[in-house]
């Protein structure tokens, strides 16, 4: 993004608002105050109760039916976990990887391939939104905050919360489709967060950059605002990454994934640690039960790597030979074997 569109996307955001000509008039938007936004909300809860007897699906109801008819099923929902999973696992090692040039084009292709896997399960699975009471709902909370926000040549009001349901939309929808286009991506606005102008505004200002309550922000003012505290925290960091790590959005995500894991780590080894703590010999197992999936994993990640191994080979003993008695387990007869040699050596010793 060159600087001149960085500069008129900033402002975009800071001023909040949106230009159009109509019917040889120009017209704009202002941002919606706290009232807008709580009269909005009030209005989508009773479009929500207005419609409960009426012949449209509710989204639990179109989710039974995506699910009913093939296009959304459990199956489709443990494939979407699995790319999110897939694609986390992929930024980590883009980062990992980030010192071996030859490696990189490879991991980027993968992560532009599970992305796109993303979204088309993310479509499919939204597939029916469209036909729901809440999507209805949403679209005229949506046409309301537009209308209220939009002012004439003059500075003055085009729609009144008295005028809303009487007045032509035309104006409304040509606005929210304007708006539409106008929108920032996640992408520009993590560059916009970044760089300047709007990093200087923020390090000197922070949130005040924008003139008004954070109650009162818009949605792109919000997320600007959350992308900077991000790389605050970034750059505050005691073990800050390199710039152009920092400037690559999904190796950058693949450090605060790498961080996120050291601190599990570094939590697991206390837990442990204070688990055996007073235990006089640190080999000694210590038995832990799991009421689900997710705890299995945070009680077996509580090994060291020796640990670890254990208990891979005796999975695979185990399966092996259907049943194994404890007594029978390598690991365990080796230990038998070891503790057997120390003693005969201490008999051999005292002669």
């Amino acid at each position: 993004m060159e600087n001149d569109e960085r500069e008129l996307r900033v402002y975009s955001i800071i001023t909040g608002k949106t230009y159009v000509s109509f019917r040889n008039h120009e017209y704009h938007t202002v941002i919606n105050t706290s009232e807008d936004k709580y009269r909005a909300a009030l209005l989508y809860q009773q479009m929500i109760e207005d419609l409960k007897y009426e012949p449209i699906m509710s989204w639990e109801e179109a989710q039974k039916v995506s699910n009913r008819l093939g296009i959304w099923t459990t199956e489709n929902e443990s494939g979407l976990e699995s790319f999110n999973k897939m694609l986390e696992d992929l930024k980590l090692q883009l980062y990992r990887s980030r010192l071996l040039p030859d490696r990189l084009k490879s991991f980027r292709s993968q992560i532009e391939k599970v992305k796109h896997g993303i979204e088309k399960s993310t479509n499919n699975k939204y597939k029916l939104y469209h036909a729901t009471k809440e999507y209805y709902a949403s679209v005229v909370k949506k046409q309301y905050l537009v209308a209220l926000s939009i002012r004439d040549e003059d500075d003055k009001p085009v729609y009144t919360h008295k005028n809303f349901w009487i007045s032509d939309n035309t104006l409304i929808d040509i606005f929210i489709n304007q708006m539409f286009i106008n929108q920032t991506s996640f992408p520009a606005m993590r560059e916009l967060a970044r760089n300047d102008p709007w990093r200087s505004m923020w390090m000197s200002q922070k949130g005040q950059a924008f003139g008004i309550p954070s109650t009162c922000w818009t949605e792109e003012q919000r997320a600007l605002a959350s992308y900077s505290r991000m790389y605050d925290n970034v750059y505050e960091s005691l073990e800050c990454p390199e710039d152009n790590v920092i400037e690559d959005d999904d190796m950058l995500d693949g450090w605060f994934i790498h961080q996120r894991k050291e601190r599990e780590k570094h939590k697991q080894e206390k837990m442990s640690a204070d688990m055996f703590k007073g235990q006089k010999n640190g080999n000694q197992e210590l038995f832990l039960m799991a009421n689900s999936k997710e705890s299995a994993q945070s009680i077996y990640n509580m090994n060291d790597e020796r640990g670890k191994s254990i208990v891979k080979n005796r999975e695979q003993q185990i399966k092996s030979k259907g049943h194994v008695e404890h007594s029978e387990l390598a690991d365990v007869q080796l230990d038998l074997k070891m503790q057997a040699n120390q003693e005969l050596r201490d008999k051999i010793r005292k002669r």
